[in-house]
């Protein structure tokens, strides 16, 4: 049975006994298809925080070096998960890293992520820092502002 038989089985929501066969063939692909109780973005639980991990410390070690990368770059250096350049799953993990590193330390530690087009993080990343009660109706300036904090935060090592 295709898909298009399927959406015809839910069109035929009147004829029971044809919408039951129809489900019960439904039920029974899906059930062959095991997925993780708790996943983010497709990834486990497990996976997802080592790729954070992985971010923290590449990101911190960027820091260090009183630099930043791209979202490219950050997605190769991540192995754990295995995210794209300005997806919703690269947002969402960005932003998981800046809200544990804010509560930690109070910065923003995914704003040395930026765009290869524009040296700045996406529009994203300025919508997440306004609801952690950053003002950022200059980006830049707070952007810059930002990087400071985290070039003060992780000094070069000597």
């Amino acid at each position: 049975m295709n898909l298009h038989h399927y959406s015809n089985a839910l069109e035929d929501a009147g004829r029971n006994s044809t919408y039951r066969i129809r489900l019960t063939a439904v039920t029974e692909v899906w059930d062959t298809v095991p997925m993780p109780e708790k996943t983010r973005y497709g990834f486990t639980a497990e996976a997802w925080s080592a790729g954070k991990r992985e971010a923290r410390d590449f990101l911190i070690s960027r820091a260090r070096e009183r630099g930043t990368t791209t979202y490219s770059e950050l997605c190769s250096v991540v192995t754990s998960v295995q995210l794209r350049p300005y997806s919703f799953g690269m947002m969402a993990f960005l932003n998981e890293v800046c809200a544990e590193e804010d509560a930690a330390n109070g910065i923003m530690l995914a704003s040395l992520v930026t765009r290869r087009d524009t040296g700045l993080p996406g529009n994203g990343y300025f919508k997440f820092a306004a609801g952690l009660g950053r003002d950022t109706f200059d980006r830049e300036a707070f952007w810059r502002s930002e990087i400071e904090r985290i070039y003060a935060a992780f000094p070069p090592k000597e």
